[in-house]
């Protein structure tokens, strides 16, 4: 009895595939046409958020104002009268100064009071202002260890300290000392729905979210109670 060789039988149930594959191929060719694909329009994203150098410039030791032309530091005006044991919270000069920092309502709580051009701590040790990261340390210390861990803050550079440099930015390079609380970002667009073949465009109801098809905000309003 003889039997078929190896090399006919992989030849043979080979045409199966090859019949298929050719028949798909004549479908694809000369098949019925596919409705394009639609695409979305992209998000907006502000470009603040994108750039990792710093929002604000930190003052150095000693802090140097542009004032009326000319580069002058704190104590070229406060040594021309005595500090005021009790300052009041209005200003008359530093306008552009709006402080809101918790209980921190009087200049003296982080300035300090004989030398205008250094920073005090609790224990009355002063420090400068490119130090001002200890200052922050003593109320926020929560923040502070996360900042140290590059949990909290902007850091570039390399993490790698043999590859290269790393910087970490300073609490006043992003945070207005005075007003410290950065502004709540704009919600944010929800990411596109997926799109498959012959879906078509999308309607106006599929591009609203609603409560019914978003369970993000159905799982806030069941905690609500509503």
């Amino acid at each position: 009895m003889a039997f078929p060789s190896p090399s006919s039988h992989i030849g043979l149930s080979g045409i199966p595939v090859a019949v298929i594959m050719l028949f798909l191929a004549c479908f694809f060719l000369w098949g019925p046409d596919y409705k394009d694909i639609p695409e979305s329009r992209a998000s907006v994203v502000d470009t603040a958020f994108l750039s990792t150098g710093p929002r604000r410039k930190a003052l150095g030791d000693p802090p140097i104002l542009r004032l009326s032309g000319y580069d002058r530091n704190c104590m070229d005006c406060h040594n021309l009268f005595p500090p005021r044991p009790n300052p009041p919270v209005m200003l008359w000069m530093h306008e552009h100064v709006l402080l809101n920092h918790g209980i921190n309502d009087q200049c003296r709580n982080c300035h300090d009071l004989e030398n205008r051009d250094r920073l005090v701590l609790r224990n009355n040790k002063t420090i400068a202002f490119p130090e001002s990261v200890k200052l922050c340390a003593k109320c926020h210390g929560p923040t502070y260890r996360d900042w140290e861990k590059g949990m909290h803050g902007r850091s570039s550079g390399y993490w790698n300290q043999a590859m290269g440099k790393l910087v970490r930015l300073d609490c006043v390079e992003c945070h207005d000392p005075h007003w410290p609380a950065i502004p709540a970002m704009l919600p944010l667009r929800h990411m596109p729905e997926p799109h498959t073949l012959r879906m078509g465009e999308p309607s106006e109801e599929e591009h609203h979210v609603t409560s019914e098809n978003d369970p993000l905000r159905k799982a806030i309003l069941r905690k609500a109670g509503k």
